[in-house]
């Protein structure tokens, strides 16, 4: 069976990577396991199949220290009145059980429809297109012809690797082969 090089780049909602982060790609009876590369990448060479699986396991971030509490009673000037309402602070409830200070991992689960993509010589549109969405950058369905969403792509694309803000598919043409056929 043709094997194929499979490569993904793994980031959260914010554009973060997926770093330092286990996985399990199944691809057929092949299955790969293996942690993230810092950008959030990981590169298998994959049977030539139609589907597959990607499990990550992501750590959950650190919990951010809780607030100081301020002083339970504050110095008032002589004859003040306390403040009001009081303040009420995590002290005011002993029974409250605290916060696991490392949370479990939770593990994220993709099913991967795998095919080839248009290749650069036949449809050099097309395959700019399906580059952009495997990457992250919206389309709307765009196939084709390159519309409203395809420059919007094409300029957040530019905008991310730092290139000139044009908005046209052949300007990205050697960063999309670079950042995705790699």
């Amino acid at each position: 069976m043709k094997q194929r090089r499979l490569h993904l780049v793994l980031v959260d909602p914010h554009e973060v990577p997926y770093a330092d982060q286990e996985y399990i790609l199944t691809v057929g009876r092949t299955e790969h396991c293996g942690r993230t590369a810092a950008d959030g990448s990981l590169s298998h060479e994959v049977p030539g199949l139609a589907q597959g699986e990607l499990l990550l396991k992501v750590r959950p971030p650190l919990a951010p220290p809780p607030p100081r509490a301020s002083p339970r009673h504050a110095a008032t000037p002589q004859g003040a009145p306390p403040p009001y309402p009081p303040t009420v602070s995590e002290e005011d409830f002993p029974d409250a059980t605290p916060a696991k200070a490392a949370a479990e991992p939770v593990t994220l689960h993709w099913a991967l429809q795998l095919q080839s993509l248009a290749g650069f010589e036949s449809d050099a549109v097309t395959a700019a297109q399906e580059r952009l969405h495997n990457l992250g950058f919206c389309i709307e369905g765009e196939r084709g012809a390159p519309g409203a969403s395809t420059r919007a792509a094409v300029r957040a694309f530019q905008r991310r690797h730092g290139l000139p803000e044009t908005g046209q598919l052949p300007d990205i043409r050697r960063e999309l082969i670079r950042q995705h056929d790699a």
